[in-house]
């Protein structure tokens, strides 16, 4: 048995007691323990979805392990997402699948197309214009009804979403209903999500113990099926009747993608339903999380720091609306306060060693991301947003998002990660941070509602590092601002 085991059997028997005599009954009275299946397992030393993991805070074995080592830590958990563990492993989308000549094949036709920093950044312009024109109407309608308090999230949930669905499925996704449908399921699912981990080891034992977490499952991946499955039949069947095969959207590369073939890696082979589904799903998720996650974090700490939210106004303003020194500064400051995820994975497929750390085949290695970016021997006072640090003579002025392999002295943040996998969509999330971001401080005042306790940045680790109590804030139109726009 594990001494862990032993240890939450110990702890559940204090705290049973305590309770017992807390609420004035004999000390000596039998201590009730609630069983379940998984208190068993633990009892029996088996850990449904549980690794062997290893911490890494510092930012110089990050770099050595994930960029100069590469191909040691190049794979990521498997059994992760939904699509590979409702498919026994046979299916895989771009953050589950083995580095190799699959992952090669759909991350490259992520990054050449979609997120193509010429290509991709162009199509996604008139969408992300009109997702900005809904965003601002959205927040302008809200804050001058009743007290004129804005449900952030809810409002950047909402544009976010739309803008994506958009640069997925082309423009023929103009029911807003549907939208709606799909982000709320999106929503869902990546909330349940971490309780499928279950899954990842002893699966067919997980089914038969968690068969409602499993039908819960199943149920959210017939849902998406049900919603994106004809919006890709629609799209294949407008470009087989138009004749114009030009990929103007994710959808439309994912119908042209041929990947290696099972057993032959030099027979090619198009996308299954499971697989586009999947692809289409982590797409929408990250692409929208990312950013929704990031902008509701710096809103907060303009909240918070007035003067910081004044000055970038009058910075952003000076430059025309456009980016500028002191937005970057900002955004900056948030990516290295709240990172999006809170840490990267890797499962090691041999023995390694990890800084000078033994580390055996089968464990999962997890780089803190946070820890980096919040190092007291490299940050003064980590813990504070402060943006002038990224400005000419800061600390952190000069400080890049991605890491060579002769940088390892240099690091001191990466929020989208390190080496190969880092996250595909790191420009695109740059854009968009950037352009949202210089309108919403310069078409409205963001202050605190009145009457309620401040702004509170404690964060909830789910798929994407949250605020744990949703911002809210009251709201001013800048009616200047406002006009112009229009």
């Amino acid at each position: 048995m594990e001494a862990g085991s032993l240890l939450d059997l110990f702890i559940a028997a204090l705290y049973s007691i305590a309770r017992h005599v807390s609420a004035k009954k004999w000390p000596w009275q039998k201590p009730v323990i609630t069983w379940d299946w998984e208190s068993v397992l633990r009892f029996l030393g088996i850990r449904l979805g549980d690794i062997p993991t290893t911490v890494v805070r510092d930012g110089a074995v990050t770099v050595d392990a994930l960029v100069r080592r590469a191909d040691a830590f190049s794979d990521r958990p498997a059994g992760g997402g939904a699509t590979t563990i409702i498919s026994g492993g046979r299916l895989q989308i771009i953050t589950t699948v083995p580095h190799g000549p699959h992952w090669v094949a759909l991350r490259r036709n992520l990054t050449s197309e979609a997120f193509h920093p010429v290509r991709g950044l162009a199509r996604a312009t008139p969408h992300r214009e009109r997702a900005l024109a809904g965003l601002v109407a959205d927040v302008a309608s809200r804050s001058c009804s009743g007290d004129g308090v804005v449900p952030v999230r809810d409002c950047l949930y909402a544009a976010l979403f739309k803008l994506n669905v958009a640069t997925c499925f082309g423009d023929g996704v103009v029911d807003c209903e549907q939208v709606e449908a799909m982000r709320v399921a999106q929503r869902e699912f990546l909330h349940i999500l971490p309780t499928f981990r279950v899954f990842a080891t002893f699966q067919k034992v997980a089914k038969l113990l968690y068969w409602d977490r499993w039908k819960q499952l199943v149920h959210s991946r017939r849902k998406q099926e049900e919603m994106y499955l004809p919006l890709i039949r629609a799209r294949q069947e407008q470009r087989r009747r138009t004749g114009d095969t030009t990929a103007t959207s994710y959808v439309d590369t994912l119908l042209d993608l041929e990947v290696p073939a099972e057993g032959d890696p030099h027979q090619k082979r198009n996308l299954n339903d499971g697989e586009m589904v999947g692809l289409v799903s982590e797409y929408l998720g990250a692409s929208t999380g990312t950013v929704l996650a990031l902008l509701e974090w710096t809103l907060a700490n303009l909240v918070l720091q007035p003067g910081v939210q004044t000055r970038l106004r009058r910075e952003v303003e000076a430059a025309g609306g456009e980016a500028c020194a002191y937005l970057r500064a900002v955004v900056m400051e948030a990516l290295r306060r709240h990172p999006p995820v809170p840490a990267v994975q890797r499962h090691m497929s041999s023995d390694v060693v990890v800084g000078t750390t033994p580390v055996d085949r089968g464990t999962l290695v997890n780089f803190s991301l946070e820890d980096i970016g919040r190092d007291s021997k490299i940050w003064t006072s980590p813990e504070d947003f402060i943006p002038d640090r990224f400005m000419p003579g800061g600390e952190g002025a000069g400080v890049r998002l991605t890491v060579g392999s002769k940088e390892a002295t240099k690091v001191k943040m990466m929020p989208f990660g390190a080496g190969r996998r880092i996250c595909p969509g790191m420009g695109y999330a740059m854009v968009n941070l950037e352009y949202f971001l210089a309108k919403l401080v310069t078409a409205f005042e963001w202050h605190p509602v009145k009457g309620e306790e401040e702004v509170d940045l404690t964060a909830e680790h789910g798929f994407f590092t949250t605020m744990l109590n949703p911002l809210r804030a009251q709201v001013v139109p800048r009616t200047t601002s406002l006009q112009t726009t229009a």
